[in-house]
């Protein structure tokens, strides 16, 4: 990034060149449709984040080659100018593609609906200028640091304010390299390949301080555009893509003859010396050793994230519901026809016939907004297919049937593909299915059946797939038609209808959202709403475009919605309640308790197929709480273990752990248990693969009408990914070992544990000596290998449970372990310095001609521990006795 002022002399060239672009293949063309004639060339413009220079060299040389004219290709790069912001150019239209900086991933966290297409930069080349060397993140302790708040320098910075004495003051960059030279702060925020060469032009004496030194690393230069282009134009931004990793092959292997084509065709402001200079080193962060050119990795993004999450730009919450590979551009996963897409250029607004009244599937709330289940399909419909659905807001449903048999609307949001309804609407693939239930008082036993209620009154929604199906099957159920899932449990509460029939999500809806007591699910039909969307017959094209949107939402999105209106600790206490009221209207006619208890297996395991159904979405299962042992289990349960319900018989359930509870722990949950209390918690499981997965257990237990708890339902939400990428955000990605953030939880608690346990705590600072030659003669790469190589003896000699090893950043590490004495632990450390050393890294800094650690460490007693802050101070000062008193060495604290 080149931030300096323009001469009037640059203004006038720059005014003649842009003059010629204006009239040039590569200068803004007029605004055209998007969607091509077979025989013309799609349109595509790109803006940059800088002004035009090596940086962007991969976009000039596959115009300049014809890449993108060979790829049916007419490619525009927009000038950058102060205020340009590239996702509002890119949300907005007024750019197809952006270039942007790594922060553009907590704007896709924060919900920018943006595809990630490519990196031009494996590495990020923004560091930190300054006028003295700083070999410690604790040497900027008070400094004032001027820079664009790019998230490589925010993180640095945040990584430092933990380990300084006075705060560091952050200052909004000027863009003005003259402030630095100046001394009016005392780092900078620059590009490693523009203003080095720039000061180093003017004599001017500085040193670089890089972020990746002190483990933060992210991608540079994100290519991203809007997600509703990606679906509209995805074998475009693939071709695009292609085309652009072979300009930068081209590129890398002709910086002369590309720096002379920059200068021809755009506004330059820099001399041809610096843009060479720029490109020898953007070389580096282009093309990194086997790495393929523009290739990201899920996982690397996922740490740039937890870097956001640390510095403010994203909430935990936001940093949980990632997916990166939604993140990444497919071009797979698109597959709209050139009619499809003309179809959605010309239809920017699609109503849809909707339900007012419907929660939680879809309704109008007290502010006007359409919301629900429904509601949230749509929305990430429209986002992917970049139009706007408009949903009616004053339409009672009846009229809204009226509207669509008329023509009028020609969308069923959700509903159920009824005959009468096929006749004239045709509908994709259910998104939802949930059973029609029977919703009575507590005084109504288990119906089993809908023949049951023959001479009954019974009440449905008017016009609702319940409504048609009794009144088409069942003739002697006596109707009372109302107007809404409310009105319709109200009608049950007064006694104007026995039960309430319809959709069991909706019912339990309502009963929690208007605290409607007195009402359980009673019945079920063997009819389910299998609810899709529907689409006029007379629009195919339409139909084609929704049946391929729906595919396109991935089962994490739909998850997501899910949970988010259907409450699924809702169902579990309805089930609960449910087999619990049974057996109380058995007691009322059965007296003996022997016969009450056959009956009611008898009543469950005509329930069972319904509990099923209802548990299938939290893989749940029935423990004996004597043996431990399952008395059933779902079959997403089986599905998650992977064994067979054979062998699952054969488990105990504790078996299943990854590390086994201590007695103290089971006891205590066992407590709990037995008051009649669920109990609830993460738990780690192995499947039978030897994979791991991580469930949020809820143990509910089950009482009898002795009030004796004999079972316990488990239910289970699957939070493997969460737990993935909480390890990711813990760990270093170098070394693979714990990182700082995970230091600063842990250390406390390892603190309040030696105290509550009343034993010693054992710690130790170690540092890497003369760490800086190595990088300094030997390039970054290399020494990240040899970081690599340390952490693998930290990791062979540190291996027990009670161990812990931190990269706390740099070459700087920290060891949280137990040892039964002082003397021990100080012998233990003095071995380790030997492992390093017998690793025979050459550094010829080092007295012994090798690469040695000098550590700083303390044995303490309970008592005498204090606060972590007091801890880290002390092993601190005694490393730094280890280094000055001739490196190599343990310091022990009194």
């Amino acid at each position: 990034m080149d931030i300096h002022g323009i001469s009037v002399c640059a203004y006038l060239r720059r005014l003649i060149l842009l003059m010629s672009f204006f009239f040039s293949v590569n200068g803004y063309a007029a605004p055209q449709s998007k969607i091509p004639s077979p025989d013309s060339p799609t349109l595509l413009s790109v803006q940059v984040n800088w002004n035009h220079q090596f940086q962007f060299a991969g976009f000039y040389a596959a115009l300049k080659q014809g890449y993108y004219q060979d790829a049916g290709l007419r490619v525009t790069i927009k000038d950058w100018r102060p205020g340009v912001r590239v996702l509002d150019e890119v949300l907005s239209g007024r750019a197809d593609i952006g270039v942007g900086y790594s922060s553009m991933i907590a704007d896709y966290a924060k919900g920018a609906p943006i595809k990630l297409i490519m990196s031009s930069f494996q590495f990020s080349p923004m560091v930190l200028l300054s006028h003295k060397q700083i070999n410690d993140l604790t040497e900027l302790d008070g400094k004032t640091v001027m820079h664009y708040r790019n998230l490589q320098i925010l993180g640095l910075i945040d990584k430092a304010s933990s380990v300084v004495k006075h705060p560091i003051i952050s200052v909004d960059s000027s863009g003005n390299l003259q402030d630095f030279i100046d001394h009016k702060v005392d780092l900078y925020g620059a590009y490693a390949t523009n203003e080095p060469f720039r000061l180093k032009q003017q004599n001017k004496n500085f040193f670089v301080v890089d972020p990746k030194s002190f483990g933060i690393q992210s991608y540079g230069d994100l290519v991203i555009t809007s997600e509703s282009f990606a679906a509209k134009h995805p074998d475009s931004i693939q071709k695009f893509k292609t085309a652009t990793v072979k300009g930068w092959e081209y590129a890398i292997y002709h910086q002369a003859d590309m720096v002379d084509y920059i200068m021809q065709h755009y506004p330059v402001v820099k001399s041809r010396e610096a843009l060479l200079n720029e490109a020898m080193i953007t070389t580096r962060y282009v093309k990194s050793g086997l790495v393929p050119i523009g290739q990201i990795e899920p996982a690397k993004l996922l740490a740039t994230a937890a870097e956001a999450k640390e510095v403010g730009l994203i909430s935990q919450k936001e940093f949980n519901q990632l997916n990166m590979e939604q993140f990444i551009f497919n071009a797979s996963k698109y597959a709209y026809t050139a009619e499809e897409l003309a179809y959605l250029a010309e239809h920017p607004v699609i109503k849809l016939a909707n339900d007012i009244d419907w929660e939680p599937f879809e309704f109008i709330d007290k502010k006007g907004q359409y919301r629900g289940i429904a509601a949230d399909y749509f929305a990430l419909l429209g986002q992917k297919l970049g139009v706007t659905f408009e949903a009616q807001k004053n339409l009672s449903w009846v009229d809204v049937l009226s509207q669509v048999k008329a023509g009028k609307l020609e969308i069923f949001s959700c509903a159920v593909a009824t005959p009468d309804r096929r006749k004239y609407m045709r509908f994709t693939k259910p998104y939802l299915s949930f059973p029609m239930v029977l919703a009575g008082r507590n005084d109504v036993s288990f119906i089993e059946n809908y023949e049951a209620l023959e001479g009954e009154k019974v009440a449905v929604v008017n016009g609702y797939w319940s409504h048609e199906t009794l009144k088409q099957y069942y003739p002697g159920i006596e109707l009372v038609v109302v107007d809404s899932v409310k009105e319709g449990l109200e009608a049950v509460m007064d006694g104007r209808a026995k039960v309430y029939s319809g959709n069991l999500g909706a019912i339990n809806f309502a009963i929690n959202q208007y605290g409607l007591t007195g009402i359980h699910v009673v019945g079920q039909s063997s009819h389910r709403f299998e609810l899709a969307i529907g689409v006029s017959k007379n629009n195919p094209i339409l139909f084609s475009i929704l049946r391929k949107g729906l595919a396109s939402i991935t089962d994490e999105d739909r998850q997501a919605i899910f949970n988010k209106w259907i409450q699924l600790e809702v169902v579990n206490k309805l089930d609960r309640k449910q087999l619990i009221e049974m057996g109380s209207v058995i007691f009322v006619i059965i007296i003996t308790l022997l016969f009450f208890l056959l009956m009611f297996r008898y009543q469950k395991n005509r329930q069972q197929a319904y509990i099923e159904k209802i548990h299938e979405l939290t893989y749940a299962t029935l423990i004996n709480m004597e043996t431990l042992k399952f008395d059933w289990v779902s079959d997403s349960f089986i599905r998650l273990v992977g064994y067979s319900r054979e062998e699952v018989e054969d488990i105990r359930y504790l078996d299943l752990a990854t590390s086994r509870l201590s007695q103290e722990e089971q006891n205590a949950i066992l407590k709990q248990l037995n008051s009649g209390q669920s109990w609830k918690g993460e738990m780690e499981g192995r499947a039978k693969d030897g994979s791991s997965y991580w469930v949020e257990l809820t143990l509910t237990p089950v009482q009898d009408v002795m009030g004796h708890i004999k079972q316990v339902w488990a239910t289970r939400v699957d939070i493997t990914d969460r737990k993935r990428n909480e390890q990711l955000s813990i760990t270093d990605e170098l070394t693979g070992l714990y990182n700082r953030r995970y230091f600063n939880l842990l250390i406390k608690q390892e603190i309040n544990r030696a105290k509550r346990e009343k034993r010693s705590l054992s710690v130790a600072m170690m540092d890497i000596d003369f760490f800086k030659k190595i990088n300094d003669t030997r390039g970054h790469q290399e020494g990240d290998e040899v970081l690599k190589q340390v952490a693998d003896v930290f990791r062979s000699s540190f291996h027990r449970a009670t161990d812990f090893v931190f990269r706390m950043g740099g070459e700087e590490f920290f060891v949280i372990s137990l040892f039964k004495s002082e003397a021990e632990f100080q012998t233990y450390l003095e071995q380790f310095c030997l492992r390093v050393q017998a690793l025979g890294i050459e550094n010829k800094a080092s007295s012994e001609g090798v690469l040695t650690v000098s550590i700083g460490a303390a044995y303490c007693e309970a008592e005498a521990l204090e606060s972590s802050e007091a801890l880290y101070k002390t092993v601190d000062q005694r490393l730094y006795q280890a280094k000055q008193s001739g490196r190599n060495k343990v310091v022990m604290a009194d």
